[in-house]
Order: C-alpha cells, then structure tokens, then sequence
C-alpha cells in the first residue's frame, strides 16, 4: 500500500496553496487562491506552466519553483501541521495483516523532513519504504513516482495499491497499473475522485482503516482481474 503525504496524512495543502501564492506575488504575479488549488496534486513543474503559460515557465519556472518552496518551509516552521486521523495507526494495522507499505510524496527529503517536523510524527519510521520526486522525473499525473514507489517495494504494479487525494493521484495510478483509493480530507469531491479511477473513497486514513479488510480484498480483487 503506498500513501501519498500531502492532503491524505498530513493536512498540508492549505500551506502548499499560500506557499505558491507568496511565490507568483512575489515574482509580480497576482494568482487568486481559486486558481492555485485546481492545480495541487501536480508538481511545480508542471503547475507552473499550466498557470503562467509556457512562455512564463521558460522564464521564471526554476525561480518560481525555489521561491515556494522557500515559501513553503517558512511557514512549516512557523505552523503545526495537522496529521489527519489514522494516520499513525494505519501502517501497524498493514504491517500486521502482512502488507508492505511506502510513502511516495512529490516532496524532495528537504520538505517531507519539514512536513513530517511540523506534524510531529516522523511517518518515514512508520513505512517500509520511502521515495521522494527526483530531478529526473515527471512530476503527477505522470506515473514516475509511483513506478519507482512500486520498483521500491519489488512488487508487481497489479500487488499494489495507493491512497491519494487529488484526481493527479488516480491519473497516475492508472497510468502505473496500481488500484487508487481516494481520501475527501485533502478537498477534491469524491465524484472527481471517482471519475479519476477511486475504487473506494474514504472521509480520510481513519475511515479506511475501519474498512480496512473490505479495502484490501478490493485490491486483491483488482490484482486477480489483471491480465
């Protein structure tokens, strides 16, 4: 089972979205919150261009980039970040009916350390595995991060599952060949949850826990109806 961080363990999409709208203020951009959080779930790699235009990307995208996440540990360090409820618990309840789990954020090690530091709960020490967005990926909807979270696990895609809470997260899952299960506590309805391929949409990590047998025979299900 592989989580995403942001807006399904750890309510941080908030911040994401204000980190974002300091950096286009800041680079002479008035960019309304409404806009910025259409795009979260995506990298800044490609939230700039789909933003500002290809043209604005070529010039300012690197700067824009280092400027949120600037932006983003500023306010990591001054705020609590809240774990969602079940969070913690969810990966000893895995552990115990014998499920390999990963966490697989489009953070570098730099911000998860800052997220998990802000949280107060280092979920790294919680997983089996952890895999951070590299240089040379593609950032969600594209289906790198979880390839190399599945590649990590040494599983096949079909023996794995991932819990998300935007419409990227599906839309890379199904590009990966991996069952997505999506979670309301990052803000996306569940009806775009589940047109982005949700098999199952929780409130949030707690809900899926109480569920947590159902959610796995689903995803068994899912790995035996595969080619």
């Amino acid at each position: 089972m592989i989580f995403d961080v942001d807006g399904a363990l750890v309510d941080t999409n908030p911040a994401h979205v204000e980190a974002w709208r300091r950096a286009f203020l800041k680079m002479g951009h008035q960019v309304p919150t409404s806009r910025i959080v259409l795009e979260i779930g995506k990298g800044g790699d490609l939230l700039v261009p789909s933003v500002l235009g290809e043209q604005a990307e070529e010039r300012e995208g690197e700067a824009l980039r280092k400027r949120q996440k600037e932006e983003f540990l500023a306010i990591a360090r001054k705020e609590r970040f809240r774990l969602f409820p079940g969070a913690r618990e969810i990966f000893p309840a895995l552990r115990e009916r014998g499920v390999l789990t990963a966490l697989a954020t489009s953070s570098n090690d730099k911000h998860l350390e800052a997220t998990l530091a802000s949280a107060g709960v280092d979920l790294r020490r919680l997983a089996d595995k952890v895999v951070t967005k590299t240089e040379d990926q593609t950032s969600k909807p594209a289906p790198d991060l979880i390839v190399a979270a599945v590649e990590e696990l040494q599983l096949p895609a079909a023996s794995c599952a991932m819990v998300g809470d935007t419409v990227y997260d599906g839309a890379a899952c199904q590009k990966a060949g991996v069952t997505f299960f999506g979670v309301l506590s990052g803000g996306t309805p569940e009806s775009a949850l589940r047109e982005a391929g949700a098999r199952i949409v929780f409130a949030d990590v707690a809900a899926m826990l109480e569920q947590l047998d159902r959610t796995l025979e689903t995803a068994v299900l899912d790995a035996a109806a595969q080619p």
